[in-house]
């Protein structure tokens, strides 16, 4: 099967293979600044024969240096390539003024010049440009040796001009080369992050986004400008500690997977399983991720299921028990509500199950707001219901809310049924485990609907 290809991932690679160069030129551009003001030093102090070409030399240095600066902040400036043709002309043009008025001795150091044009020629047009610079550069150093020794009356050894010329050659073949692969692994690394279905991004230690590929556009809703711009970390989750949230951690304990719940443009939540991997040396951490939003439903889902009741959404009794056991573990003693419908099964056998339903997701509902936030509501078995009261001191509130929940007809389709149940109480004491305390409390809902038979 042949996936489609993602329709502008062409562009965002010429664009990408756009900005690397520029990149590439502008550090050749702080490069070439410094060396400059060597330049400016070293002719204020050693100007050579003649003072106008040198100073001359360094015009046209200063002016391209300008020009170039110029050229990568324009908007709408010459293309990159022409750029560094310029860049590199002239550099060459110049190196040629200053080893021509320099040529009173075979060993000044000027005659690396063509060196450092060879290197520069490398870093631009990779193998290309080194082979090429490196020939030329190394034809330009073979020619101002052979013209210095002339001038001074020294003997140049054939040997010793071609091993200058196949010196400079080869390094200039060597750094382009190593060049065409630099550029080439980043060529394919960057074809993998914009065309990658996984998010990937490049984070400092505080969690700030430095890069973004598409897809983490295309997952959170949000342009790569508004995500590298945000004011807050771009995998902030606010559920989270913040200790679990900072980076620095992975620098000392390697990489690490974790699961973010991150918020959508929209305003919904996405989560986010990440791989993260430090880089302690540049200070970065790489994240790759991958949009779980889809399992982490269906797994919430599925442990509401285990925990809940399918009918009321009530805590099952599997659940009611597990939380019962945690207070007691804790040191907590909690009471307990324990709630009977009365003669349920005639309301089933008069009017169906259907009915019956009705009645037990209305009662459910009716205790939710009767345990309020003093009590959590569980469903023990078909009519009985819990309802676990975390401070025995609101045990008595929450009891008389039960027994008000009777109070008012039971709604079921055309038909109003009175209902009643039975409310028993018990209270945590020590040595208690849940099923002793749904024990007493259910016997004490038990002699009380005794009671009640006994006086009806």
């Amino acid at each position: 099967m042949v996936l489609p290809v993602v329709p502008d991932l062409s562009a965002r690679l010429a664009a990408a293979g756009t900005s690397a160069e520029v990149d590439a030129e502008a550090a050749i551009q702080r490069v070439r600044g410094w060396c400059l003001v060597l330049a400016l030093v070293q002719t204020a102090l050693y100007p050579g024969e003649f003072w106008y070409l040198a100073w001359g030399a360094m015009a046209l240095l200063v002016l391209n240096w300008i020009w170039v600066r110029w050229a990568l902040a324009a908007e709408d400036g010459p293309r990159i390539r022409v750029v560094g043709a310029v860049a590199m002309s002239t550099d060459a043009l110049a190196v040629i003024m200053v080893m021509s008025n320099l040529m009173d001795s075979p060993d000044d150091p000027i005659q690396l010049l063509p060196l450092a044009l060879a290197v520069e020629a490398a870093v631009r047009w990779a193998k290309p440009g080194g082979i090429v610079g490196g020939v030329a550069g190394g034809l330009l150093m073979t020619g101002w040796s052979w013209a210095t020794h002339t001038r001074n009356h020294v003997e140049l050894s054939v040997g010793y001009a071609a091993f200058r010329f196949g010196v400079v050659a080869l390094i200039g073949a060597i750094v382009g080369s190593a060049i065409a692969e630099m550029r080439q692994q980043r060529r394919a690394a960057e074809a993998v992050f914009q065309a990658s279905r996984d998010l990937m991004a490049t984070l400092s230690l505080d969690g700030r986004l430095v890069a973004a590929n598409p897809a983490c556009s295309e997952v959170l809703g949000y342009t790569l400008e508004e995500l590298v711009a945000a004011d807050r970390p771009f995998l902030h989750d606010p559920d989270a500690p913040a200790a679990d949230q900072d980076l620095r951690s992975i620098v000392r304990e390697g990489a690490e997977r974790v699961v973010r719940r991150v918020q959508h443009r929209d305003g919904h939540p996405v989560w986010i399983e990440l791989d993260l991997v430090a880089d302690p040396q540049a200070g970065l951490v790489y994240a790759i991720g991958r949009d779980v939003s889809d399992r982490s439903r269906i797994e919430s889902e599925l442990r509401h299921r285990v925990d809940h009741d399918g009918l009321t959404g009530a805590w099952n009794r599997h659940s009611l028990v597990a939380y019962l056991h945690r207070m007691l573990t804790r040191g907590y003693l909690p009471a307990l509500v324990f709630i009977d419908l009365d003669r349920f099964k005639e309301i089933n056998d008069r009017h169906g199950h259907l009915a019956g339903d009705a009645v037990i997701i209305e009662l459910a509902a009716r205790l939710s707001e009767a345990a309020g936030h003093e009590g959590s509501v569980a469903r023990y078995a078909g009519d009985e219901f819990c309802i676990v009261v975390d401070d025995p001191d609101d045990l008595d509130v929450v009891a008389e809310r039960t027994r008000a929940c009777f109070d008012a007809p039971f709604d079921v389709g055309a038909t109003a049924l009175r209902v009643d149940g039975s409310v028993g109480t018990a209270l945590g004491r020590s040595g208690d485990t849940p099923e002793s305390i749904v024990h007493w409390a259910d016997q004490a809902m038990y002699e009380l609907k005794k009671e009640g038979r006994l006086t009806s």
